[in-house]
């Protein structure tokens, strides 16, 4: 009887064995599999699905906006940055994104996308493989975890004014105050509206300076002589409105594309055969300062509280 009954035992511990490497081979494998995937090859229902036009690999990518997300905040983003800032950047990136794919726009050159990772054309993103490559195996992996965790922490969380997503743009620098949406373009946006921003001052694109000499700025700026650049006007926040050179004038926008400084914020003045600009901050100067976010954040402040403060009157809501 004892012997019938160890044999029992015996065959029930056997079979527990074998179920739990069957269960280990069907569910945990598969579940690995997708984890190490750039490319998920399913997605939970509620979450929709991203096509991206990546630069890098010149090809389109299928991914959930989640995953999407994850490599924006990597690319636009220093992984060094407080948690709060990292979250802050998360949610703008994925009202970005979300609101492109409510609204159907695509990328011109890539009709079949609605977001490229060309920041020229939107929003920087990267994969994780660039990832590694550019911050080594070791420190990207601690980075990517905790990129990760502060993207899985809003997921779903999009930006509102109005029951309409965004449009959630973000510069690196303010300078100190950011800047009005028909400023730099041509819409105004009541929660694109300017604001003082010492939160931004340690940043180290705070100020900066270039100079070029007068024959190459009259070559850039296609004038005969370049020695009486003049700022006619500027916005309250301070930027430059309107130029005057060689009796042509330019928007203070033209200026920063053509010469490559580093915001429409500037000054400038002649030298001997040179002009010297001293520019503050960078970037368009509209929305969500980065560098002001991360000095929100080290202030204490949540990512509700700065992303309010950079979008004046919205709302943060789940949109799935």
């Amino acid at each position: 009887m004892r012997k019938r009954l160890k044999r029992r035992r015996k065959y029930r511990r056997r079979s527990c064995l074998l179920l739990i490497i069957l269960f280990i081979f069907l569910v945990g494998l598969p579940a690995l599999l997708v984890r190490s995937c750039a490319v998920s090859f399913f997605s939970p229902d509620s979450i929709p699905l991203v096509v991206l036009w990546d630069g890098e690999s010149q090809t389109l990518l299928r991914m959930t906006l989640e995953d999407y997300v994850q490599g924006v905040v990597a690319a636009e983003m220093p992984a060094s940055f407080e948690p709060e800032a990292l979250k802050a950047q998360a949610v703008a990136a994925r009202t970005y994104a979300y609101r492109r794919m409510e609204r159907d726009e695509r990328i011109p050159e890539h009709p079949e996308a609605h977001l490229s990772s060309d920041y020229q054309s939107g929003q920087a993103w990267i994969s994780w493989e660039e990832f590694m490559k550019r911050y080594g195996l070791l420190t990207a992996v601690k980075l990517q975890k905790k990129i990760k965790k502060a993207v899985r922490s809003t997921q779903g969380v999009v930006a509102y004014y109005q029951d309409e997503p965004i449009l959630a743009v973000y510069h690196s620098t303010s300078g100190g105050r950011t800047e009005n949406s028909e400023h730099y373009w041509t819409q105004q946006l009541p929660y694109l509206r300017a604001v003082e921003d010492p939160y931004s001052a340690e940043s180290p694109h705070h100020f900066s300076s270039a100079s070029l000499s007068l024959t190459k700025l009259a070559e850039v700026l296609e004038v005969a002589r370049a020695g009486n650049f003049k700022i006619i006007d500027r916005y309250p926040s301070g930027r430059v409105k309107t130029v005057e050179v060689g009796e042509k004038w330019f928007s203070g926008r033209e200026i920063r594309q053509r010469l490559g400084l580093r915001s429409t914020w500037f000054t400038a003045e002649t030298v001997g055969t040179e002009t010297v600009f001293s520019v503050w901050g960078y970037g368009h100067g509209v929305g969500m300062s980065q560098y002001g976010a991360q000095g929100m954040a080290l202030l204490g402040y949540g990512y509700p509280e700065i992303l309010q403060y950079y979008y004046q009157d919205i709302k943060l809501k789940a949109a799935y």
